[in-house]
């Protein structure tokens, strides 16, 4: 029997290097062009709790600092424009999420309720962070 020699076939070989380059300007571009939500706000010490719950925030967001630095959503106001500064609600239930130092008082607080029940607002929580 007679022995042929073996024939060297060529390798497919995938190089990795270019791959990694385009991967690596792939990943820079995404951070470039991806924007960022920033949310503005108020700088509040919010009280903690043992037991949170995550609400949608789809609601109306106040601010509470002082009787004359309240937010209603981006909105600055006092206690005494406060109900000029609320979006119509209409017949519907809308709900609120108030946002509030540990400071403020509780009458305050209490007003500021009031005033959202009277205009249509059911659902009305306090904002707390978890302990």
């Amino acid at each position: 029997m007679i022995r042929f020699a073996a024939r060297n076939k060529p390798k497919a070989v995938v190089d990795m290097i270019p791959m990694i380059d385009i991967v690596f300007q792939l990943v820079i571009f995404f951070m470039v062009a991806t924007t960022f939500k920033t949310t503005t706000g108020m700088e509040l010490n919010i009280p903690n709790a043992k037991k949170v719950s995550n609400v949608p925030t789809s609601t109306l967001q106040v601010y509470i600092r002082s009787n004359s630095d309240i937010r209603v959503g981006d909105t600055p106001t006092d206690l005494a424009h406060f109900e000029q500064n609320l979006p119509a609600v209409g017949n519907d239930k809308k709900s609120v999420i108030i946002y509030g130092n540990k400071d403020v008082e509780y009458q305050l607080l209490i007003d500021i309720m009031d005033i959202l029940r009277q205009n249509n607002y059911e659902s009305i929580d306090l904002a707390i962070k978890k302990r």
